[in-house]
């Protein structure tokens, strides 16, 4: 994840906007604020990396006082995401002193994370270094947003449970409801003010419906329905022409039988069926034989390829496309294959399997997650950049802080002098003494710049820890997610793949590529039935030693089997 802010033309400058935020108004009263202590430190960082506030707010302040963390429904911020989702932001990123300054959802805090990236807009925590414009905090915001995906997954799977338990009662579960039924209330509203609802037949239309089964059942066509249903000037929920895809699902769907299908589970409605069960079975009995007329098959859903996008031929450099074969018993195989190799344009790169591959680079992250020298390598340049950086800073602090202590000395011995009358205080004491001032002055404002630089190197330096267990996080949690979450975690972390006959190089959106050698059973996969073996990507650095469980630890199959 890589964000580029836009820059003011003329100054090309980063334009920063400040946001604070107070819980109660009491805080915002008084000559000095906890809004203005905020806004003090946020100030500093600017002033230390040499960028200017935006024009917006209060000379490039936004304020919040008097309201909750809890949500985003507070002006300041509203102005903010506003001006960024129109695309007409005059900043190009917002700073605040901390997390919970910005909001204290875990939700919110996503959702702002996937807006400020779509629009590329930088934002800068002065307390937690969520930097944007730095590599590591770039991966730290990757990390981050894939694990707002584990917490979608989750509240889904809570939704779903809720789901699970009104359909085992008969009750719908809510969405749009099947054509034929309307809703109408049901009882006095709730101590909450909802108004319950219960599904009745629409009278006008279910008659007709009833037919669909009724023709279907006598073995006409979908076609000859469809002509049926338009004869009788009945028209479909949108008011369009019937089509035999339309007809097909409504005669599918239990519905209308008065059951309930939800999640794999089928049970018995409490709603009124349009059609008797028996004549449900038998007009699908025959739409399910195949018979001229029925045939609706519904399309395969594919293997969902990880690496599609990001990796490339080793040889010639370009793309490898995703591409499957057929096998023995309708068994699909899955693979990539160089796009100049396919096209015969010189290249003779081997097509690879794509289910061992992927499950190989998964394998490859968990033991990463498992072995930290393996997470501070993928950081590599960018963490020895900080600490350089860090211990630049700390030199450069050390020898000013020495002439500040000198010219200090200096001003209190001229001064001791003057008061014990051994020098007059004319103009050349004067004069002295102010060249004295002006040079502390300028040094005390350079310690305070350096001073705030340090603190953010200083986190920089070590953040492979905090990154080592974010980045464990998710992929401990890895193979309970969907393929798709599985793709987005690899392609937040990974640029692109080269794959070689006898090695691959990954690149990360940090600085330091991965060598590794590609397993033999994946470097010649050029046979019917792809291998199913599956080995970790031995990396040609020395790493430490770990236990012998770890390095033959091998991942349970995932959603991405083929089948």
């Amino acid at each position: 994840m890589i964000i580029k802010p836009k820059t003011d033309k003329t100054t090309n400058k980063k334009r920063y906007v400040i946001y604070t935020r107070c819980s109660t108004d009491d805080q915002a009263q008084g000559d000095f604020t906890t809004l203005d202590s905020q806004a003090y430190h946020c100030k500093n960082l600017l002033d230390a990396f040499g960028y200017e506030l935006a024009k917006i707010g209060n000379k490039g302040r936004i304020d919040d006082d008097g309201y909750s963390g809890k949500d985003l429904d507070r002006p300041g911020i509203q102005m903010i995401i506003d001006h960024v989702r129109r695309g007409t932001a005059p900043f190009d990123g917002i700073i605040f002193f901390r997390l919970d300054r910005l909001t204290r959802n875990t939700r919110d805090l996503y959702w702002l994370i996937d807006l400020f990236n779509s629009k590329e807009i930088a934002f800068v925590s002065v307390r937690e270094n969520l930097d944007s414009s730095t590599a590591i905090g770039r991966v730290v915001i990757g990390i981050l947003g894939i694990l707002s995906a584990f917490e979608r997954e989750l509240t889904g799977e809570r939704v779903k449970a809720s789901a699970i338990a009104r359909v085992r009662q008969g009750k719908w579960v809510g969405g749009m409801l099947p054509y034929g039924y309307k809703l109408i209330p049901d009882g006095q509203p709730l101590p909450n003010g909802r108004q319950p609802h219960k599904i009745v037949l629409d009278e006008k239309i279910s008659l007709h419906l009833k037919a669909i089964w009724e023709m279907a059942a006598d073995n006409k066509s979908l076609t000859q329905v469809g002509l049926e249903l338009h004869r009788r000037g009945l028209k479909t929920l949108n008011g369009k022409e019937w089509r035999r895809q339309v007809i097909s699902r409504i005669l599918k769907n239990p519905f209308y039988k008065g059951y309930i299908q939800y999640s794999g589970e089928y049970h018995k409605g409490t709603h009124p069926p349009i059609v008797e069960e028996w004549l449900w079975e038998r007009a699908n009995k025959i739409l399910n034989a195949r018979l001229p007329g029925h045939n609706f098959v519904q399309k395969e859903r594919f293997y969902e390829y990880l690496l599609a996008g990001i990796i490339r031929c080793g040889d010639c450099g370009s793309h490898m496309v995703c591409n499957f074969s057929g096998g023995r018993g309708r068994r699909k195989f899955f693979y990539y294959e160089c796009s100049r190799a396919k096209q015969a344009l010189g290249c003779k790169a081997a097509r690879i399997s794509a289910t061992t591959f992927d499950k190989a680079i998964i394998d490859y992250f968990r033991r990463a997650s498992k072995d930290k020298s393996i997470i501070i390598k993928a950081l590599g340049d960018a963490m020895l950049e900080s600490q350089a950086k860090l211990e630049k800073i700390e030199a450069d602090l050390k020898e000013k802080e020495t002439r500040l202590n000198g010219f200090r000395h200096q001003a209190n011995k001229l001064l001791e002098l003057a008061l014990g009358n051994a020098v007059t205080k004319g103009s050349t004491y004067k004069d002295k003494m102010n060249d004295l001032e002006a040079e502390i002055a300028k040094l005390e404002d350079e310690i305070d710049k350096l001073q705030a630089q340090k603190r953010v190197a200083s986190i920089n330096a070590c953040s492979g820890e905090l990154v080592y267990r974010t980045m464990g996080f998710a992929i401990q949690h890895l193979e309970d997610a969907s393929p798709e979450t599985q793709k987005s975690l690899i392609q937040a972390l990974i640029k692109d793949i080269y794959v070689y006959s006898d090695r691959l190089v990954i690149n990360m959106y940090v600085d330091e590529p991965l060598e590794g050698i590609l397993p033999t059973e994946i470097a010649s996969i050029n046979e019917k039935r792809p291998t199913e073996a599956c080995k970790a990507l031995a990396s040609t650095v020395s790493l430490p030693e770990v236990s012998d469980s770890c390095q033959q630890w091998l991942p349970r199959l995932d959603s991405n089997q083929d089948t």
